[in-house]
């Protein structure tokens, strides 16, 4: 379901780039029958960008949760608007074919970089397309502009909203597709249950990624995200059948190993150690991580287990320690 909602988005994103394409290409067509020489250049220039776009994006897929060609075509469809000389009788303000711009803007990127781009771009028309125009007519514009850019903004935010609400309900991380902290709960209550019963050994393999701050900082959110799903699919290749693979938090992965003595969880966590270190490509150096195997004691109650995967973690090891040591005021 989640693949086929991508290559739907996907498509969808291809065929828009597609026609805006196809758009400017009518245009500079029309510019020329028409003898406004002057206004060919620029629409002559953005068709093969957006046609090219549009075929990139039609055949390739991407990690990322969005199009990574959205900020190239916006900005050239920002640069349109802005520029382009007015050559129609019948449509002489092009500024009114950026009240649209906003909502592809929203549909392609984040909230944040959507909103720069369009204030950006409003700005733009203010200072270059509006300032022969009335106040009157330029207070009008903007609320029009502004209307429509805070319904896009609330669209946005609602759709993220109903995505998190989802993701609760199916118990799956968005960023490796592992399924998350909230459903590992009840799960480790049901599996230590039927250890209990069943007199069966249960174990569990703690992987921290200690890079991954690092690299979110130093590269960006992107490369962070890449690099977390490439190590989540390799884990998940590791894993043997009846395991169960989690993100526990920001840069913890966590395997529940079921029937699995603490024999067993080093043998594999050996295995899942070194696919790790020489597959796991990292920008920043050779992959720093650590796994922490653990089992259940005898006697032991989930929620015991849950405090002692918490305290077993290093990174939480760590923060602990430097609040202890740290000079009381």
């Amino acid at each position: 379901m989640r693949r086929a909602f991508s290559q739907q988005q996907r498509r969808v994103t291809a065929s828009l780039y597609l026609v805006l394409g196809l758009g400017m290409g009518l245009l500079a067509t029309q510019v020329y029958l028409s003898g406004y020489y002057q206004a060919i250049l620029l629409p002559a220039l953005l068709t093969p960008i957006l046609l090219g776009l549009g075929l990139l994006r039609w055949q390739t897929s991407s990690h990322l949760p969005y199009d990574p060609a959205a900020v190239t075509a916006l900005i050239c469809l920002g640069v349109f608007l802005l520029i382009q000389p007015e050559t129609l009788s019948g449509f002489t303000h092009w500024h009114f074919a950026g009240l649209f711009y906003p909502l592809i803007a929203f549909y392609l990127l984040p909230n944040t970089a959507s909103l720069a781009l369009s204030l950006l771009l409003l700005s733009g028309l203010l200072v270059l397309r509006l300032d022969s125009l009335g106040l009157a007519d330029q207070l009008v514009f903007c609320l029009q502009y502004l209307l429509l850019l805070t319904s896009a903004w609330l669209y946005g935010l609602s759709s993220r909203l109903k995505t998190r609400k989802l993701e609760k309900l199916t118990g799956q991380d968005a960023i490796t597709g592992l399924l998350n902290a909230e459903h590992l709960q009840s799960r480790l209550h049901a599996e230590v249950a039927r250890s209990r019963a069943t007199q069966r050994p249960l174990a569990l393999l703690l992987i921290e990624l200690h890079q991954f701050p690092l690299v979110r900082e130093e590269l960006g959110p992107a490369s962070a995200d890449a690099f977390l799903q490439e190590t989540s699919q390799l884990t998940l290749n590791t894993c043997r059948t009846g395991d169960e693979a989690f993100r526990l938090d920001e840069l913890t992965l966590l395997l529940l190993l079921p029937n699995t003595t603490i024999n067993g969880a080093l043998v594999l966590r050996e295995r899942l150690y070194h696919r790790l270190l020489h597959e796991v490509i990292c920008e920043l150096g050779p992959l720093d991580t650590t796994i922490t195997p653990l089992v259940l004691q005898p006697g032991e109650k989930s929620e015991a287990l849950w405090q002692r995967i918490g305290d077993s973690c290093y990174h939480t090891l760590s923060e602990r320690v430097d609040d202890q040591l740290a000079p009381t005021p």
